[in-house]
């Protein structure tokens, strides 16, 4: 039997960014090669720098953990594998242009915690009744219940992430991406000029594209 590697206790998060909220509702697959029964549900959360040293301490608690003080020093030279993300990195930029996704930038950091299927994250927002989708979206502010734990993968190594528990958003933010907009912002009026136009085998304006 595998031995049971280090997963710490849960904790509240500072305030946060919620980003790719879709992720706490649909299970995806990390790797294109992973089967089904491995997707995950997640999310990315972006934080002020001044606020890392939160999440940094419930890592430490995980390294030395599983890996006693010697592994704060593996951590150090990279043979440790951290869960934190800059906001003006790689990681943060749109592959095709290089540029910054929407959030990001120098004054932040950001995470990826994630849930397997048999433990869906709950998500919510003024009440102790499940969120909607509507509700909680990418650009909305709140604060995740997450824990910090160790893994071993024989490809890449030793590694702490976050699990995903909870979200509770606390406040709007600007969306991020596809979203409901602001009809009343962009409506104009339209007179009312009679039927609507007949074409060709009355299918009305899908006829003018044969």
């Amino acid at each position: 039997m595998a031995k049971q590697m280090y997963r710490g206790e849960l904790f509240k998060t500072p305030e946060c960014r919620l980003s790719f909220a879709q992720g706490l509702w649909t299970a995806r697959k990390v790797n294109e090669t992973d089967s089904d029964d491995r997707k995950k549900f997640g999310c990315t959360l972006i934080f002020k720098l001044s606020d890392k040293r939160v999440l940094e301490e419930e890592v430490r608690k995980a390294i030395i953990g599983e890996w006693g003080e010697k592994g704060m020093e593996r951590a150090k030279q990279g043979l440790i594998k951290l869960p934190f993300l800059a906001g003006d990195g790689p990681s943060a930029r749109n592959k095709e242009t290089g540029e910054l996704k929407l959030g990001m930038g120098s004054d932040v950091f950001f995470i990826r915690p994630a849930s397997g299927l048999e433990r869906p994250p709950q998500v919510r927002w003024r009440g102790d009744i499940p969120a909607s989708k509507e509700d909680v979206y990418s650009g909305c502010y709140g604060k995740a219940v997450l824990n910090a734990y160790a893994w071993n993968n024989p490809k890449s190594g030793d590694g702490v992430s976050f699990g995903l528990a909870m979200f509770q958003k606390l406040k709007e933010g600007e969306r991020m991406g596809g979203g409901p907009i602001e009809t009343e912002k962009w409506m104009e009026e339209v007179p009312d000029e009679g039927p609507a136009l007949e074409t060709e085998g009355g299918r009305g304006a899908q006829g003018l594209f044969g």
